[in-house]
């Protein structure tokens, strides 16, 4: 692990893989949604020498530049389950250290369910390099490839406060 995680108790090591689950059913996650904090990662990708936004095509944050992320994988170290995430949602590999950011949280009043209780995520934020060919899933479009000379402030004006944040710090290590 490369990150600050402790799977120990009493002593021992944690199995990670004894925790580890099949994804819930999606009227179980609909149900736990709707009154749970939900744990997320979000990655901003320098690629091809800029840095990665994409479009969501789903709720919360539907139409949207965001980073690419999602739910922590249960049992799984934080930064394999980005990897993870990363290469099924965009068929790029991360490569090398991810930098953490730390986390933020976000609200919004939209959900992907449509149970009218909105969406509450804490979001560990990270930094990382990839390579490979951008192929994007079908729950985001329009990859959008930001340069420090793209990023004016006219720009960050239209970014959701969140993104714009993470922008901030992450285009220090856009180089």
């Amino acid at each position: 692990m490369t990150r600050e995680e402790y799977p120990f108790e009493n002593r021992q090591d944690v199995d990670l893989s004894k925790l580890a689950a099949e994804r819930m059913p999606l009227q179980d996650y609909s149900r736990a949604h709707q009154g749970l904090i939900i744990p997320r990662h979000d990655i901003l990708i320098r690629y091809n020498g800029a840095i990665l936004l994409v479009v969501r095509d789903n709720f919360p944050a539907k139409g949207i530049l965001w980073p690419i992320g999602g739910r922590i994988e249960r049992g799984v170290p934080t930064e394999e389950s980005l990897r993870r995430i990363v290469k099924r949602e965009t068929g790029l590999t991360l490569s090398g250290h991810l930098i953490d950011f730390g986390s933020r949280r976000t609200y919004f009043q939209t959900d992907p369910f449509g149970h009218g209780h909105g969406t509450d995520t804490i979001n560990e934020r990270f930094f990382g390099r990839a390579e490979g060919e951008l192929k994007l899933d079908d729950m985001h479009i329009n990859p959008t490839l930001v340069r420090g000379k793209d990023y004016t402030q006219e720009f960050r004006t239209q970014l959701h406060p969140y993104v714009r944040d993470f922008m901030d710090l992450a285009m220090s290590f856009n180089r």
